[in-house]
């Protein structure tokens, strides 16, 4: 599952700021097939229940569930993503990032969220999912409805331990990606 990320940079060229601690329901800059840039709020209802307000979805439902019918795919740029490992009562926060520069993703004209897969095994031991990495070279794949969502880029996913500051949703500050011993 990916329930915060990192953003940094402008990639569509919107006035977009860097964001260390991105949480649901915050604006993020995707784009569509049809559209260059726009910004759409991170959590995605179906017409049908406006306030479902989900972040994910798993790839292998995304074709059947009654929910994601009416979507259309997008992609949402990242820098890095945070996943939280559970060791008994304690979780320890991890920033997992990638060569990739977008997360597979669906959106409608109530918002957008992120599609995940099972995690590849270099990172399983942190979360079981993972989001879905594209780079430029499987966009139009994507794009053009491919199922094929098995990219290389999951297996280039590096990770490092980092502040328990993350926790705290309104902290938002670079020190955030920085790696803790």
């Amino acid at each position: 599952m990916c329930g915060r990320f990192v953003i940094t940079g402008d990639p569509f060229n919107l006035g977009f700021k860097d964001k260390f601690n991105i949480t649901p329901s915050q604006e993020v800059p995707i784009k569509t097939l049809n559209c260059d840039g726009q910004l759409k709020n991170w959590a995605f209802s179906p017409s049908w229940k406006p306030e479902m307000n989900l972040i994910n979805c798993r790839a292998e439902t995304m074709d059947t569930k009654p929910s994601f019918k009416q979507a259309q795919r997008c992609i949402i740029p990242f820098s890095g993503w945070y996943e939280w490992q559970r060791q008994n009562t304690y979780k320890t926060p991890y920033f997992i990032y990638s060569e990739a520069k977008y997360f597979a993703g669906l959106y409608n004209e109530n918002g957008c969220l992120i599609i995940t897969t099972a995690a590849d095994k270099s990172i399983s031991h942190i979360h079981h999912r993972q989001p879905v990495m594209l780079t430029e070279w499987n966009l139009d794949k994507w794009f053009t409805g491919n199922k094929d969502l098995d990219s290389y880029m999951h297996k280039t996913a590096s990770f490092y331990k980092v502040s328990t500051a993350v926790n705290n949703p309104n902290n938002d500050f670079a020190g955030l990606i920085e790696e803790v011993i």
